[in-house]
């Protein structure tokens, strides 16, 4: 709903929008008074044609803006006066041609106030519209700018997320955990060249480990011990006994193979066993590797190897048991103990029990290397771990630029902004003159 108009014996307080039906119920203004500022347009363009002094450039600038007003043209008569010839001639025109086209606009705008109309209307026009959407303009900017902050800072805990994840993989990762450095907040993309070489060292280590664990005198012992109970068992008459009768019996050859020969090649491995194939692995540890060959490497061979270390134990712990539980009256097992060759009478609960907790560690040994060996080299879990910790960066990486991006466009849109502001001031100021100028005892 409109204000009221009110007035009062100095001033008359009329809406900006009812200012010039106001005027014009008053016939203070005529109804056509458009038309009248219209019939001078051409000669106006004309006019502003031919100022091409720099001293003009405000003039052009607003009438680009806004169009010219009543007191923007005495600005220029005033201008021209001083800048062309402002003798008269013997008829009371201006020797200047510009100095009477802007004289002649201004007589015609003067007619009938119809330069107040134009006033207001350049007035209304900045003010309701132009100013209001600069504004409105200003608001979308400064809720873009608050958006793109938001998204930044979304992105930024999100980042700082995945930095924590990636850590967290590493630390409980105990080979990557002593192979990559982790600083603060410092992530980096891990090569799967870097990343099968942490596990071929640790792997290496952990064959090492197990040969030793192997070759000790106490296993060698206990591989014999296997085979004269082996023996043993086949006999058919027990008392046809000796001592250093032969326990060669076809039970534990591989872990015999690797305790006499070591980590030896694959093709040693057929030659001595006379195998012609032996199933490969299904992932490489890498192109060039010489380690391939060999047999802890090889998955079928380890576990060949595995399955008697394991097949050990468990005949070991059943002794341990059957000697625990051993009784003098039990006359049968006397009899057979009694005529078992001496590396089967020499055993002991106590040395059987140390025999159990070393091989507990070899066996631990083994499933530390098949894990390891699942975790680098099996297919489909081979890069696993790697693609975890690199998708994580990856993605890290191209939040981190949109980041950048974002505040690139937010030091774009403060400009933007600064811009429309000075827009505003300048625009503010103008309709604040148009206003002051146009009125006079009208108030707005």
């Amino acid at each position: 709903m409109n204000k009221i108009i009110e007035e009062t014996k100095n001033q008359i307080i009329i809406p900006e929008n009812e200012i010039l039906d106001y005027l014009i119920r008053k016939d203070y203004i005529k109804s056509n008074w458009y038309n009248q500022i219209a019939s001078s347009s051409i000669d106006l363009k004309e006019l502003l044609e031919e100022l091409k002094e720099s001293c003009f450039d405000q003039i052009h600038q607003r009438y680009k803006d806004y169009g010219i007003n009543y007191y923007d043209l005495l600005s220029i008569i005033q201008a021209l006066k001083q800048l062309d010839s402002g003798d008269k001639t013997l008829f009371g025109k201006y020797n200047s041609d510009r100095v009477n086209k802007s004289l002649s606009i201004k007589a015609n705008w003067e007619t009938n106030n119809c330069w107040i109309s134009e006033t207001i209307r350049i007035y209304n026009s900045c003010h309701q519209f132009q100013l209001r959407n600069l504004k409105k303009d200003q608001q979308t900017i400064n809720n873009y700018i608050k958006n793109i902050e938001n998204s930044n800072t979304i992105l930024e805990k999100e980042n700082q997320k995945l930095i924590n994840e990636w850590k967290s993989i590493i630390s409980n990762e105990d080979i990557l955990n002593k192979n990559v450095k982790i600083n603060q907040n410092d992530v980096e993309l891990i090569s799967k060249n870097e990343y099968l070489s942490f596990y071929n060292q640790y792997l290496d280590v952990l064959s090492n480990q197990i040969l030793d664990k192997i070759r000790t005198n106490e296993i060698k012992e206990a591989i014999q011990y296997y085979k004269a109970v082996e023996n043993l068992t086949k006999k058919e008459n027990i008392e046809d006994n000796e001592d250093n009768e032969s326990n060669n019996t076809n039970v534990l050859i591989n872990l015999d193979y690797l305790i006499t020969k070591g980590n030896t090649s694959i093709n040693d491995y057929k030659v001595f066993f006379n195998i012609s194939n032996i199933k490969e692995n299904t992932v490489t540890l890498s192109p060039k590797s010489e380690k391939d060959i060999n047999i802890l490497y090889n998955n079928s061979i380890r576990n060949h190897i595995f399955t008697d270390i394991k097949q050990l134990f468990y005949f070991i712990s059943q002794k341990y048991q059957e000697l625990t539980n051993y009784s003098n009256t039990n006359l049968i097992a006397s009899y057979i103990l009694q005529h078992s060759p001496a590396i089967i009478r020499k055993q002991t609960s106590k040395s059987l029990l140390l025999l159990i907790n070393q091989l507990k560690e070899i066996i631990n040994s083994f499933e530390v290397f098949n894990e390891t060996w699942l975790k680098a080299f099996s297919k489909g879990y081979q890069y696993e771990i790697l693609n975890n910790l690199n998708s994580k960066v990856h993605l890290l990486h191209y939040q981190e630029n949109k980041i950048e991006k974002n505040n690139q466009r937010i030091q774009e849109l403060q400009k933007i902004q600064y811009n429309k502001n000075e827009c505003i001031k300048i625009l503010q100021s103008y309709t604040d003159d148009l206003k002051s100028n146009a009125t006079g005892k009208v108030l707005i």
